[in-house]
């Protein structure tokens, strides 16, 4: 009996292969490759792009295309509720709706929160099956199989497991209740993956972990968690729960021990890093992938990245103004200077100058976000690329230490 041409296809794809290439002989952090049955091929570590409903926030792919060293996309499931002509169709995966060419794909990482967004301390928790999130139409209750329809329909390369992240303000009882729902939804995702008729068959979980200020806790749920290494669903692990407020200590003590516990084989990704100060520390502690939020919330500021992304470029020459320059600031009215001399982003090459934007930005037009989007993305990605070449050479801690030093003393 022949098998129908759209099942064939389901069954011949694989779920993304992680390897781990190099690892840091004085800290854990780590190069490796992600590749899925599409073709998108990721050097780890680096930093995943912020979407709204599944693209930039000022830029098309076509631009994003424009930006080399661009890895991928983080897709925020909770965007597409209650967005019917949105969300996708039976047969149609997210990234033909989003208009994603098969030819050059970005690898596709989705979760249920927008991780740019998490106004955790407006709404309770929605029951105990469901969890509340912002979507385009208001807040909506969400349930785990809510979620895994949308990852069966949208075919994203990787998806993580729902985690209920509090605040440390939370109480104890609140947070013990965050880790078992956290840690249930875990078992119900490997379930679902494990019984599906072939729809998730390219998708990798990515088994959450919640992170709390419990040393022993976080030991306890990372060693629950890491006893599902061996499922063939299971391509990752994320350390969930950071970047809502903790102390640094909390954090890399919680990376530490999290990531200490989780197989050296599998992916980790985790939340939270809201400077680039705070990705290198969670490089440190092992993590491969992670959110670029900070991106996004300097552009929507009006700010230009300066801090320095390549081994021993200088920060901006001569401007005393820091790691970040603020182009609202009245001192850009006539600077004709490119925003950081010698970038190669398409803003910097194409001579759109800091007054010029610094006009933009008075006038409120638009072209003005989609220029610091194309620099700060650039920059960004330079930056990533010059802590995979770090790690390669043997000598990232070296480096972590001169960039925490430089970045603490602007």
């Amino acid at each position: 009996m022949a098998v129908p041409a759209e099942k064939a296809v389901i069954s011949s794809r694989r779920r993304p292969q992680f390897s781990l290439c190099k690892e840091d002989s004085k800290s854990g952090a780590r190069t490796g490759c992600i590749t899925t049955w599409r073709g998108a091929t990721a050097e780890t570590p680096f930093g995943l792009v912020v979407t709204r409903k599944g693209l930039p926030s000022y830029l098309t792919l076509d631009n994003l295309g424009k930006v080399n060293g661009v890895q991928g996309m983080h897709v925020c499931a909770s965007h597409f509720f209650g967005r019917d002509a949105l969300y996708p169709r039976e047969g149609g995966s997210l990234s033909e709706i989003i208009g994603q060419e098969d030819a050059s794909p970005l690898l596709v990482l989705c979760g249920l929160r927008d991780p740019a967004c998490y106004n955790l301390n407006l709404y309770p928790a929605a029951g105990r099956e469901k969890i509340s999130v912002d979507t385009e139409v208001g807040v909506k209750a969400v349930s785990q199989q809510d979620y895994i329809d949308f990852v069966r329909q949208a075919q994203p390369d990787l998806c993580l497991s729902l985690s209920d992240d509090v605040v440390g303000s939370h109480s104890k009882r609140r947070r013990e209740r965050a880790q078992q729902r956290t840690a249930a939804w875990l078992r119900d995702s490997v379930k679902c993956f494990g019984e599906s008729d072939g729809a998730l068959g390219s998708v990798g979980l990515i088994a959450s972990v919640l992170a709390t200020e419990d040393g022993e806790e976080n030991l306890r749920q990372a060693r629950s968690a890491e006893a599902l290494a061996s499922d063939p669903s299971v391509v990752g692990y994320a350390v969930m729960g950071l970047g809502l407020g903790e102390s640094e200590e909390c954090r890399k003590g919680a990376l530490q021990s999290i990531c200490g516990e989780l197989p050296r084989e599998k992916l980790r990704y985790t939340s939270g890093p809201n400077t680039p100060l705070e990705l290198i520390e969670a490089i440190e502690c092992g993590v491969d992938v992670l959110d670029a939020t900070f991106v996004n919330e300097l552009t929507a500021c009006g700010m230009a990245m300066a801090f320095p992304a390549d081994a021993e470029g200088p920060a901006v020459s001569g401007t005393g103004r820091g790691l970040n320059l603020n182009l609202w600031s009245e001192e850009f009215t006539h600077d004709q200077g490119v925003l950081v001399p010698g970038c190669g982003c398409y803003t910097c090459q194409n001579g759109f100058s800091r007054g010029y934007i610094h006009h933009l930005l008075q006038c409120r037009e638009l072209l003005a976000e989609v220029l610091l989007e194309f620099h700060n993305t650039h920059h960004m990605c330079r930056f990533m690329g010059t802590i995979r070449a770090k790690i390669d050479e043997g000598v990232f801690s070296e480096y972590a230490k001169s960039f925490r030093k430089l970045y603490i003393h602007q």
